[in-house]
């Protein structure tokens, strides 16, 4: 099922990216990579980090036994326990690998737990049986006027409402290279690279103009995902993504800052870019399907390129200071990685698509 085979390859990506985060510093083991196995068990751990390790895996096994069942034409049961070697052969290699970065230590406990996810997902799989699990994306489908291709567009939209979580230079800020350069939070790595920013008295214009970019975009990509031939109040569902983003902005200030800090991100240029990006929606996004990927691009890159140039806002600066990921410090890097390399992905998608739009040549 092309569908479950997708969310779980983008669901396997973040875990080894989390897992095996920063990615860098790898050595040569000092001891057996395997030896971790027959450690002591570990005398600090807390119920968090078991549950979480539990609960990183069992998406794992429920959809790697939906898949399995579907490609190798077997029945639940033997699907089940296949994901459940498969999950815990993933979290063994992925432990195994962490004894070759400094920061990361292996652990059998985290091993046992990512395995007993994956079994539990496995046999939650089995339990509610693959023909019911199937029917959820037909049921979504049905529900909402998506075309039938839309998996794709919607793990994108998924992903850019989840970088959201992470704290931003600006409002709807993503592909920012230049804050994932090692060194100063929220400025350059090296002084050279302080010539090409805009003037600070700039940073309100270009964030406006980086968040009606942005809106626009992730507005004609809502188009793209809709049936053909959808009706015109079924076409405002586009919104939803826009009107998320903002809640989850809303509460991520909350969580950061408290409640006195929930509009902290909707300054004025914020304001203007959203008011700016709803206004430039509804005049071009009833462009025909070719013409409305090409001004995604357009906007994506132009949004890409203006959150480069622009110094981040005080508000964002002053949020690093006291901000610290704790104990979701690996989460928090992959939303980090989602957010910086979401644009380049998104416009690779958008030129995919016009592989589909090629208007037909007439005889």
């Amino acid at each position: 099922m092309p569908a479950v085979g997708i969310w779980l390859g983008a669901y396997v990506a973040a875990v080894v990216y989390a897992t095996l985060h920063p990615w860098s510093g790898w050595r040569t083991p000092g001891r057996w990579m395997f030896a971790f196995l027959s450690d002591p068990w570990p005398r600090w751990w807390t119920g968090f980090d078991v549950a979480a390790n539990v609960a990183a895996y069992l998406p794992i096994g429920l959809l790697l036994t939906v898949w399995l069942a579907r490609r190798l034409s077997l029945a639940m049961t033997p699907a089940a326990v296949l994901a459940t070697l498969g999950g815990a052969a993933l979290s063994l290699g992925l432990e195994c690998l962490q004894a070759l970065l400094p920061d990361r230590v292996p652990s059998r406990l985290d091993l046992l737990a990512n395995s007993a996810g994956g079994a539990a997902g496995a046999l939650l799989a089995a339990s509610i049986g693959r023909r019911r699990i199937e029917r959820w994306p037909r049921r979504l489908r049905d529900a909402l006027p998506l075309a039938p291709h839309a998996t794709p567009g919607l793990v994108l939209l998924l992903a850019w409402l989840l970088s959201h979580l992470n704290p931003q230079p600006m409002a709807f800020a993503t592909g920012d290279l230049l804050a994932a350069w090692p060194g100063v939070p929220g400025g350059p790595a090296h002084p050279w690279l302080a010539q090409w920013l805009l003037p600070h008295e700039f940073e309100p214009f270009a964030e406006a103009a980086g968040v009606s970019m942005t809106v626009l975009a992730i507005g004609l990509i809502g188009h793209e995902l809709l049936r053909p031939g959808a009706s015109s109040a079924a076409r405002f569902i586009v919104a939803v993504p826009i009107v998320a983003a903002i809640l989850i902005e809303t509460v991520a200030s909350v969580v950061w800052l408290g409640r006195p800090g929930a509009l902290g991100w909707l300054n004025a240029g914020a304001q203007g870019g959203l008011l700016a990006g709803i206004v430039a929606l509804l005049m071009l996004g009833w462009v025909g399907r070719r013409a409305r990927m090409w001004l995604a691009i357009a906007a994506l890159a132009a949004a890409t390129l203006l959150f480069n140039l622009a110094p981040p806002n005080a508000y964002y600066l002053s949020m690093r200071t006291s901000w610290s990921g704790g104990a979701w410090t690996n989460f928090h890097a992959l939303l980090r990685a989602v957010a910086t390399v979401w644009p380049f992905v998104a416009m690779a998608w958008c030129a995919s698509r016009l592989r589909h739009a090629r208007p037909r040549r007439r005889l």
